[in-house]
């Protein structure tokens, strides 16, 4: 069974979280038995497809707490759980702390984040732009804490791909928080906007909806004291509500189009709440 059908299955079930999801739909996603998808997604993810789906149902509720004013009794219903008392039970077990601790204390996940940056506070700004929904071609990696050479190496995959297309988009997707998920299962997904040959590459679709977007300027290895910059900024000055789902990132100008790392402009894209 190749990872692309392993891929099939865990985008299915991203979208998918919190619903019942029957073992024949994931049968017929990979053509294969039940058992043998168990099998091989344990290998590759270090944990079963019912883990794995109760994790997200987890973080997006984490998320949606740190996120949101939503109550925690919509919160527990919109991830999946059918009572309060069992959100709450097993949220408690994953997390160590009850959901209204993880909101009274939503400060303390940004944290350490926040205050370990290497550069001088600065004020930075957002546009809240919406986007139309578009069609992607991905190819995807589960990377320790979305290590910067691992994802290097993935970009390198699709370099070979595209021949580095001066018109071609090129999209990052954050796909999980790593405040919140554990840093050995955070995964990435490398997008572009053209369908490139062979079945490596699946396609998705993202956007469609509000975005508050962020500029980062210069090399990839500074973007994550932009991102410290952003948390800061909307922990303590913005009245946004975020979204539960993907940040994405949209290399605008990079090395398909310049020499200059100084030069990288990549704009971060944040989900806002539907009203």
């Amino acid at each position: 069974m190749g990872l692309e059908k392993i891929q099939h299955i865990i985008k299915y079930i991203e979208e998918h979280y919190h619903q019942n999801i029957p073992i024949q739909k994931l049968e017929h996603i990979s053509n294969y038995s039940y058992r043998n998808v168990q099998r091989v997604f344990k290998i590759i993810f270090k944990e079963s497809l019912g883990a794995f789906q109760k994790r997200l149902k987890l973080e997006h509720a984490y998320k949606k707490l740190i996120y949101t004013s939503d109550s925690i009794t919509d919160i527990s219903y919109s991830v999946g759980f059918d009572s309060l008392q069992s959100f709450s039970k097993a949220f408690k077990k994953q997390f160590k702390v009850s959901p209204i601790q993880a909101r009274r204390e939503k400060l303390v996940v940004f944290e350490n984040f926040i205050n370990n940056s290497n550069e001088e506070n600065r004020s930075i700004n957002y546009e809240l732009v919406f986007l139309k929904e578009m069609k992607v071609f991905y190819i995807g990696i589960q990377t320790k804490n979305y290590d910067s050479t691992e994802i290097e190496l993935l970009w390198d995959k699709v370099d070979i791909v595209t021949g580095k297309d001066k018109t071609t988009a090129c999209f990052g997707i954050i796909v999980d928080q790593p405040l919140i998920t554990d840093k050995l299962k955070c995964r990435y997904e490398a997008c572009i906007d053209k369908e490139p040959p062979g079945k490596e590459f699946l396609s998705t679709r993202i956007f469609g909806g509000r975005y508050a977007k962020y500029i980062h300027k210069g090399s990839y290895g500074l973007i994550e004291d932009t991102y410290r910059q952003i948390y800061k900024d909307w922990l303590f000055n913005s009245i946004l509500e975020f979204d539960s789902s993907p940040i994405i990132e949209h290399y605008m100008k990079n090395d398909y189009n310049t020499g200059n790392m100084d030069d990288y402009i990549t704009e971060i894209l944040i989900p806002v709440k539907k009203k």
